[in-house]
Protein backbone atom coordinates (compact mmCIF):
# COMPACT_ATOMS: atom_id res chain seq x y z
CA UNK A 1 0.00 0.00 0.00
CA UNK A 2 2.89 2.03 1.18
CA UNK A 3 4.38 1.67 -2.75
CA UNK A 4 1.01 2.23 -4.23
CA UNK A 5 0.68 5.68 -2.07
CA UNK A 6 4.50 6.61 -2.91
CA UNK A 7 3.58 6.17 -6.87
CA UNK A 8 0.97 7.63 -6.93
CA UNK A 9 2.08 11.03 -4.81
CA UNK A 10 4.67 10.56 -7.82
CA UNK A 11 2.67 10.95 -10.41
CA UNK A 12 0.53 13.47 -8.76
CA UNK A 13 3.77 15.78 -8.21
CA UNK A 14 4.59 15.29 -12.01
CA UNK A 15 0.96 16.06 -13.06
CA UNK A 16 1.30 19.44 -11.22
CA UNK A 17 5.53 19.93 -12.66
CA UNK A 18 3.66 19.15 -16.09
CA UNK A 19 0.87 22.02 -15.47
CA UNK A 20 3.09 24.43 -14.05
CA UNK A 21 5.11 24.23 -16.97
CA UNK A 22 2.47 24.76 -18.98
CA UNK A 23 1.22 27.43 -17.56
CA UNK A 24 4.37 29.07 -17.19
CA UNK A 25 5.21 28.45 -20.95
CA UNK A 26 2.15 30.40 -21.90
CA UNK A 27 2.41 32.97 -19.60
CA UNK A 28 6.19 33.41 -21.44
CA UNK A 29 3.86 33.60 -24.54
CA UNK A 30 5.16 34.83 -27.13
CA UNK A 31 8.80 34.60 -26.83
CA UNK A 32 9.67 33.46 -30.31
CA UNK A 33 8.61 34.18 -33.65
CA UNK A 34 5.12 33.81 -34.88
CA UNK A 35 3.83 32.73 -37.98
CA UNK A 36 1.41 34.13 -39.87
CA UNK A 37 0.08 32.33 -43.25
CA UNK A 38 -2.05 34.61 -45.43
CA UNK A 39 -3.46 32.21 -48.51
CA UNK A 40 -3.79 35.37 -50.91
CA UNK A 41 -1.26 36.51 -52.84
CA UNK A 42 1.96 38.93 -51.98
CA UNK A 43 0.38 42.41 -52.78
CA UNK A 44 -3.11 41.17 -52.22
CA UNK A 45 -5.64 44.00 -50.33
CA UNK A 46 -5.47 41.00 -47.49
CA UNK A 47 -1.72 40.37 -47.50
CA UNK A 48 -1.28 44.37 -47.23
CA UNK A 49 -3.47 44.13 -44.38
CA UNK A 50 -1.65 40.84 -42.94
CA UNK A 51 1.89 42.97 -43.03
CA UNK A 52 0.44 46.37 -41.22
CA UNK A 53 -1.45 44.30 -39.00
CA UNK A 54 1.41 41.98 -38.15
CA UNK A 55 3.94 44.57 -37.50
CA UNK A 56 1.57 46.69 -35.21
CA UNK A 57 0.79 43.44 -33.19
CA UNK A 58 4.34 42.78 -32.86
CA UNK A 59 4.67 46.08 -30.87
CA UNK A 60 2.73 44.92 -28.52
CA UNK A 61 3.27 41.27 -28.42
CA UNK A 62 7.14 42.02 -27.91
CA UNK A 63 7.61 39.01 -30.76
CA UNK A 64 8.09 39.33 -34.36
CA UNK A 65 5.13 38.24 -36.58
CA UNK A 66 6.89 36.64 -40.09
CA UNK A 67 4.22 36.58 -42.83
CA UNK A 68 4.19 33.41 -45.28
CA UNK A 69 2.13 33.47 -48.25
CA UNK A 70 0.25 30.66 -49.36
CA UNK A 71 -2.28 31.15 -51.96
CA UNK A 72 -4.30 28.45 -53.96
CA UNK A 73 -6.92 26.07 -54.29
CA UNK A 74 -9.54 28.87 -52.41
CA UNK A 75 -7.21 29.32 -49.54
CA UNK A 76 -7.63 25.87 -48.57
CA UNK A 77 -3.67 25.56 -49.21
CA UNK A 78 -3.04 27.88 -46.25
CA UNK A 79 -6.17 26.67 -43.93
CA UNK A 80 -4.78 23.15 -44.43
CA UNK A 81 -1.60 24.25 -42.80
CA UNK A 82 -2.73 26.49 -40.06
CA UNK A 83 -5.71 23.58 -38.86
CA UNK A 84 -2.90 20.71 -39.12
CA UNK A 85 -0.55 22.99 -36.93
CA UNK A 86 0.57 22.68 -33.20
CA UNK A 87 -1.40 24.91 -31.47
CA UNK A 88 0.76 26.65 -29.43
CA UNK A 89 -0.37 30.31 -30.94
CA UNK A 90 3.17 30.26 -32.85
CA UNK A 91 1.29 29.61 -36.25
CA UNK A 92 -1.91 31.62 -37.23
CA UNK A 93 -3.63 32.42 -40.01
CA UNK A 94 -4.90 36.00 -41.46
CA UNK A 95 -7.31 35.04 -43.97
CA UNK A 96 -10.69 35.99 -45.82
CA UNK A 97 -13.70 33.60 -45.10
CA UNK A 98 -13.71 31.68 -48.47
CA UNK A 99 -11.24 28.57 -46.35
CA UNK A 100 -14.00 28.17 -44.23
CA UNK A 101 -17.30 28.82 -45.63
CA UNK A 102 -17.47 28.39 -49.32
CA UNK A 103 -14.28 26.67 -50.43
CA UNK A 104 -15.76 23.80 -47.98
CA UNK A 105 -18.73 23.45 -50.18
CA UNK A 106 -17.13 23.60 -53.60
CA UNK A 107 -13.97 21.43 -52.86
CA UNK A 108 -13.00 18.88 -50.68
CA UNK A 109 -10.75 19.47 -47.88
CA UNK A 110 -9.25 18.03 -45.50
CA UNK A 111 -10.35 19.87 -42.49
CA UNK A 112 -13.54 20.48 -40.86
CA UNK A 113 -14.26 24.33 -40.27
CA UNK A 114 -16.32 24.57 -37.63
CA UNK A 115 -13.58 22.15 -35.26
CA UNK A 116 -10.53 22.59 -36.57
CA UNK A 117 -9.70 26.30 -35.42
CA UNK A 118 -10.00 28.89 -33.39
CA UNK A 119 -10.78 32.49 -34.27
CA UNK A 120 -9.56 34.78 -32.41
CA UNK A 121 -10.94 37.76 -33.97
CA UNK A 122 -12.05 39.62 -36.93
CA UNK A 123 -10.03 42.31 -38.27
CA UNK A 124 -11.47 44.20 -41.12
CA UNK A 125 -15.23 43.81 -43.37
CA UNK A 126 -15.92 45.26 -46.59
CA UNK A 127 -19.13 45.56 -48.40
CA UNK A 128 -17.92 45.12 -52.20
CA UNK A 129 -19.57 47.04 -55.01
CA UNK A 130 -20.81 46.38 -58.12
CA UNK A 131 -19.93 48.19 -60.90
CA UNK A 132 -20.63 48.16 -64.79
CA UNK A 133 -19.14 48.76 -67.75
CA UNK A 134 -19.35 52.58 -68.67
CA UNK A 135 -21.18 52.00 -71.68
CA UNK A 136 -24.42 50.64 -69.79
CA UNK A 137 -27.24 53.07 -70.12
CA UNK A 138 -28.24 52.65 -66.28
CA UNK A 139 -26.80 53.79 -63.27
CA UNK A 140 -28.55 51.71 -60.39
CA UNK A 141 -29.49 48.32 -59.60
CA UNK A 142 -33.42 48.65 -60.99
CA UNK A 143 -31.48 49.99 -64.44
CA UNK A 144 -29.27 47.18 -64.45
CA UNK A 145 -31.95 44.73 -63.54
CA UNK A 146 -33.92 46.43 -66.37
CA UNK A 147 -31.26 45.98 -68.93
CA UNK A 148 -30.54 42.47 -68.45
CA UNK A 149 -33.62 41.39 -68.75
CA UNK A 150 -34.14 43.19 -71.84
CA UNK A 151 -30.76 42.06 -73.08
CA UNK A 152 -30.89 39.70 -76.12
CA UNK A 153 -28.03 37.55 -75.07
CA UNK A 154 -27.58 37.31 -71.33
CA UNK A 155 -25.52 40.16 -69.71
CA UNK A 156 -21.96 38.68 -68.24
CA UNK A 157 -20.21 38.96 -64.79
CA UNK A 158 -17.08 38.39 -63.96
CA UNK A 159 -16.80 35.96 -60.60
CA UNK A 160 -13.33 34.68 -58.86
CA UNK A 161 -14.75 30.58 -59.40
CA UNK A 162 -17.59 28.59 -57.78
CA UNK A 163 -18.73 29.68 -54.17
CA UNK A 164 -16.95 33.40 -54.51
CA UNK A 165 -19.14 36.16 -53.79
CA UNK A 166 -19.82 37.36 -57.07
CA UNK A 167 -21.49 34.54 -57.98
CA UNK A 168 -23.72 34.20 -54.99
CA UNK A 169 -24.64 37.70 -55.08
CA UNK A 170 -25.08 38.08 -58.84
CA UNK A 171 -26.88 34.63 -59.03
CA UNK A 172 -29.38 35.30 -56.41
CA UNK A 173 -29.86 38.34 -57.68
CA UNK A 174 -30.96 36.93 -60.74
CA UNK A 175 -33.21 34.51 -59.65
CA UNK A 176 -34.94 36.85 -57.10
CA UNK A 177 -35.29 39.56 -60.05
CA UNK A 178 -36.00 36.74 -62.90
CA UNK A 179 -33.20 37.28 -65.10
CA UNK A 180 -30.45 34.99 -66.65
CA UNK A 181 -26.68 36.62 -66.66
CA UNK A 182 -23.66 34.73 -67.91
CA UNK A 183 -20.82 33.67 -65.19
CA UNK A 184 -17.30 34.36 -66.50
CA UNK A 185 -14.90 32.85 -63.98
CA UNK A 186 -11.26 34.60 -63.12
CA UNK A 187 -8.77 33.83 -60.68
CA UNK A 188 -9.34 37.50 -58.75
CA UNK A 189 -10.09 41.18 -59.48
CA UNK A 190 -7.52 42.20 -61.80
CA UNK A 191 -8.04 40.18 -64.74
CA UNK A 192 -11.95 40.35 -64.24
CA UNK A 193 -11.65 44.64 -64.57
CA UNK A 194 -9.35 44.28 -67.45
CA UNK A 195 -12.16 42.89 -69.20
CA UNK A 196 -14.71 45.05 -67.96
CA UNK A 197 -12.87 48.09 -69.03
CA UNK A 198 -12.43 46.47 -72.43
CA UNK A 199 -15.72 45.77 -73.06
CA UNK A 200 -16.10 41.61 -72.96
CA UNK A 201 -18.21 42.03 -69.02
CA UNK A 202 -20.97 44.19 -68.31
CA UNK A 203 -20.64 43.80 -64.45
CA UNK A 204 -17.76 42.62 -61.80
CA UNK A 205 -17.28 43.82 -58.09
CA UNK A 206 -14.07 45.49 -56.80
CA UNK A 207 -13.27 47.07 -53.65
CA UNK A 208 -14.88 50.30 -52.97
CA UNK A 209 -11.13 52.01 -52.64
CA UNK A 210 -10.44 50.72 -56.19
CA UNK A 211 -14.03 51.74 -57.56
CA UNK A 212 -13.93 55.33 -56.29
CA UNK A 213 -11.41 57.07 -58.67
CA UNK A 214 -12.57 54.97 -61.28
CA UNK A 215 -16.11 56.40 -60.98
CA UNK A 216 -14.78 59.56 -60.89
CA UNK A 217 -12.41 59.25 -64.03
CA UNK A 218 -15.88 58.01 -65.84
CA UNK A 219 -14.32 54.38 -66.27
CA UNK A 220 -16.93 52.35 -64.82
CA UNK A 221 -20.67 52.63 -63.00
CA UNK A 222 -20.76 51.59 -59.34
CA UNK A 223 -24.31 50.15 -59.18
CA UNK A 224 -24.99 49.01 -55.53
CA UNK A 225 -22.54 48.28 -52.71
CA UNK A 226 -22.78 45.06 -50.40
CA UNK A 227 -23.93 45.72 -46.84
CA UNK A 228 -26.62 47.48 -44.57
CA UNK A 229 -25.54 51.11 -44.92
CA UNK A 230 -23.50 53.08 -47.89
CA UNK A 231 -19.81 53.58 -48.31
CA UNK A 232 -17.91 56.64 -46.79
CA UNK A 233 -15.76 56.63 -49.97
CA UNK A 234 -19.17 56.05 -52.76
CA UNK A 235 -21.85 57.70 -50.50
CA UNK A 236 -24.34 57.92 -53.70
CA UNK A 237 -23.88 54.38 -54.85
CA UNK A 238 -27.47 52.57 -52.45
CA UNK A 239 -26.86 49.47 -50.91
CA UNK A 240 -28.50 46.56 -52.63
CA UNK A 241 -31.13 46.76 -49.53
CA UNK A 242 -32.38 49.79 -50.40
CA UNK A 243 -33.01 48.42 -53.83
CA UNK A 244 -35.12 46.03 -52.79
CA UNK A 245 -32.33 42.88 -52.21
CA UNK A 246 -32.38 42.30 -48.70
CA UNK A 247 -31.65 38.93 -48.09
CA UNK A 248 -28.58 37.42 -46.18
CA UNK A 249 -26.05 37.68 -49.24
CA UNK A 250 -26.82 40.97 -50.16
CA UNK A 251 -25.78 42.05 -46.87
CA UNK A 252 -23.21 40.16 -45.67
CA UNK A 253 -19.69 41.81 -46.08
CA UNK A 254 -16.39 40.26 -46.64
CA UNK A 255 -14.05 40.10 -43.96
CA UNK A 256 -10.81 39.45 -42.89
CA UNK A 257 -10.04 37.69 -39.46
CA UNK A 258 -7.49 36.12 -37.64
CA UNK A 259 -7.72 32.26 -36.82
CA UNK A 260 -5.59 29.36 -35.59
CA UNK A 261 -5.67 26.13 -35.32
CA UNK A 262 -7.93 24.57 -32.47
CA UNK A 263 -7.03 23.40 -28.97
CA UNK A 264 -5.30 26.80 -28.67
CA UNK A 265 -4.75 27.93 -25.06
CA UNK A 266 -7.21 30.40 -23.80
CA UNK A 267 -4.86 32.87 -22.46
CA UNK A 268 -2.95 32.72 -25.61
CA UNK A 269 -5.89 33.42 -27.40
CA UNK A 270 -7.10 36.29 -25.48
CA UNK A 271 -3.61 37.52 -25.40
CA UNK A 272 -3.72 37.50 -29.30
CA UNK A 273 -7.33 39.08 -29.11
CA UNK A 274 -6.47 41.30 -27.08
CA UNK A 275 -3.58 42.61 -29.00
CA UNK A 276 -5.76 42.82 -32.42
CA UNK A 277 -8.34 44.73 -30.58
CA UNK A 278 -5.88 47.25 -29.26
CA UNK A 279 -4.01 47.79 -32.96
CA UNK A 280 -7.74 47.50 -34.72
CA UNK A 281 -9.11 50.36 -32.52
CA UNK A 282 -6.19 52.61 -33.12
CA UNK A 283 -7.33 55.25 -35.29
CA UNK A 284 -4.63 55.37 -37.54
CA UNK A 285 -5.15 51.99 -38.29
CA UNK A 286 -8.52 52.46 -38.87
CA UNK A 287 -8.01 55.22 -41.28
CA UNK A 288 -5.42 52.75 -43.14
CA UNK A 289 -8.25 50.52 -43.21
CA UNK A 290 -11.28 53.27 -44.42
CA UNK A 291 -8.78 54.04 -47.30
CA UNK A 292 -8.63 51.13 -48.89
CA UNK A 293 -12.21 50.36 -48.44
CA UNK A 294 -12.72 48.82 -45.39
CA UNK A 295 -14.51 48.96 -42.07
CA UNK A 296 -12.02 48.22 -38.70
CA UNK A 297 -13.98 45.88 -36.44
CA UNK A 298 -11.35 44.35 -34.15
CA UNK A 299 -14.29 41.64 -32.38
CA UNK A 300 -13.60 39.04 -29.61
CA UNK A 301 -13.10 35.61 -29.91
CA UNK A 302 -16.79 34.99 -28.79
CA UNK A 303 -18.05 37.69 -31.33
CA UNK A 304 -16.31 36.26 -34.15
CA UNK A 305 -17.55 32.63 -33.73
CA UNK A 306 -21.16 33.54 -33.41
CA UNK A 307 -21.19 35.72 -36.49
CA UNK A 308 -19.08 33.61 -38.34
CA UNK A 309 -21.72 30.16 -37.06
CA UNK A 310 -24.69 32.84 -38.41
CA UNK A 311 -22.89 32.86 -42.39
CA UNK A 312 -21.65 29.11 -42.23
CA UNK A 313 -25.57 28.16 -41.70
CA UNK A 314 -26.58 30.42 -44.51
CA UNK A 315 -24.14 30.43 -47.35
CA UNK A 316 -23.18 26.61 -47.82
CA UNK A 317 -26.93 26.19 -48.86
CA UNK A 318 -26.95 28.96 -50.46
CA UNK A 319 -24.08 27.69 -52.74
CA UNK A 320 -25.63 24.20 -53.29
CA UNK A 321 -29.26 25.98 -53.52
CA UNK A 322 -27.93 28.00 -56.31
CA UNK A 323 -26.49 25.01 -58.10
CA UNK A 324 -23.17 26.77 -58.09
CA UNK A 325 -20.48 23.96 -57.42
CA UNK A 326 -17.23 23.34 -58.88
CA UNK A 327 -17.45 20.97 -61.67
Amino acid sequence: MAAIKKTLEFGLACTMALSSFAVMAQADYPNRPIRWIVPSPAGAPIDAIGRKLGELMSARLGAPVVIENKPGAGSTIGATEVARAKPDGYTLMLSVGDALISSVVTMKVPYDPLRDFTLISKIAASGPVLIANKSMPAGDLAGAVKEARAAQVPLAYGSYGPGSYPQLIMESLARQSSVKFIEVPYKGSPPAMTDLLGGQLAFTFTSTSIAAPMVADGKVKAIAVIGDRRSALLPEVQTFAEAGYDAFIFKNKAWVGLSGPAGMPADVVQRLAAAAQQVVRDPAFGKYLENIGFDAVGNSPEEFSREYRAEYSVVPGLIKELGVMAH
